[in-house]
């Protein structure tokens, strides 16, 4: 009963504080990071592009005086990456910039110790973005709020995690690299992710991303866990040209929860307008990067996904604090109404 009303009484201040402030994509857009910017501050460009031969990630991650670096591309069996997980402000052999309504990436270095790979691409976007703040079920959030003891002090810790913004879009990557001397075009569905506001990773207990993207379908499936909120879930699915977000899922929390990469999962999504997805992933291949002096790290990788039938690739990211009796909390996963 008092779960179902704190529920009741969030969803609404969402709804409200939604109305109140409209997601301003121009301004995300062109957010920048201000020269004096709190080492915490982060705004973090990533694009993620699969098709089934071909699969690649990048990240630019931007903080004061660093700039957090990937570079991945997995092709034809063999994954080629980036060895150096950050580089000194402006350093970076990553470069991604705004260009009207696309963006331009480019890199040139070294990978896997001893591979050359020349790189150049151009984000096209073909959908409206996704935010993450806006545009999903207040109920989502109402949910993840409504399972915690609510004081003066709840409320204090939940500031933590308010004030950053995170949104995606779907969109085509078009461009060329050279790999020691062979030239590899692509043309390959992509989905860029900007994020940008305070970001502390050690006040991440774990989290776990799963996303997909194909012409036919694009998929989202995203939970974390924070000091402040044990569970918070969220997630979309396009079939088609049809968008619908998550209503719940039955994620088994058990398997996300043991400090390891899960080699697959299975699971089902409820939508909003009722349907039921089954979503099967596979891990492929990854990449480990490690934040804040090791205190949390988290596992990129790419994955195989089925989903109702449509076969793609795309991520199954992972996450995890040094101390693993944070992870959810500590909490009895059987007892967190989702």
């Amino acid at each position: 009963m008092f779960f179902h009303l704190k529920k009741k009484i969030i969803s609404k201040i969402i709804e409200k504080r939604v109305k109140q402030h409209p997601f301003d994509l121009q301004y995300a857009e062109n957010f920048t990071l201000k020269d004096d910017a709190d080492s915490l501050m982060n705004n973090s460009y990533y694009f993620s592009a699969h098709d089934e031969k071909m699969s690649l990630f990048v990240r630019l991650g931007k903080r004061t005086g660093v700039d957090e670096t990937w570079f991945v591309v997995y092709l034809d069996g063999k994954i080629h990456t980036l060895k150096e997980e950050s580089f000194a402000s402006g350093k970076s052999p990553l470069h991604i910039e705004k260009s009207g309504d696309s963006w331009e990436l480019s890199f040139h270095g070294i990978v896997n110790e001893k591979d050359n790979i020349l790189f150049h691409a151009k984000f096209h976007p073909v959908r409206p973005p996704v935010d993450f703040t806006t545009d999903m079920p207040a109920e989502r959030m109402a949910i993840g709020i409504a399972n915690e003891c609510w004081n003066r002090a709840f409320f204090e810790n939940l500031q933590n995690i308010s004030g950053q913004c995170h949104y995606e879009q779907e969109g085509i990557l078009d461009g060329r690299m050279i790999l020691n001397n062979i030239t590899v075009p692509f043309y390959l569905p992509c989905v860029r992710d900007h994020s940008f506001g305070k970001r502390d990773w050690n006040y991440m207990n774990n989290h776990l991303w799963l996303m997909a993207v194909s012409a036919p379908c694009q998929f989202n499936y995203s939970l974390v866990s924070y000091p402040a909120l044990s569970v918070l879930e969220v997630g979309h699915y396009r079939n088609g040209d049809n968008l619908h977000y998550m209503s719940k899922s039955n994620l088994n929390l058990e398997e996300v929860n043991q400090g390891i990469i899960p080699s697959g999962l299975n699971f089902k999504m409820v939508l909003n307008n009722g349907h039921v997805i089954d979503v099967d992933t596979k891990v492929l291949t990854g990449v480990s990067y490690h934040f804040q002096d090791g205190r949390y790290i988290l596992h990129e990788n790419v994955a195989e996904f089925n989903i109702n039938g449509n076969v793609c690739r795309g991520i199954l990211e992972i996450g995890f604090n040094k101390d693993q009796d944070r992870y959810f909390n500590h909490r009895d996963l059987k007892s967190i109404k989702r």
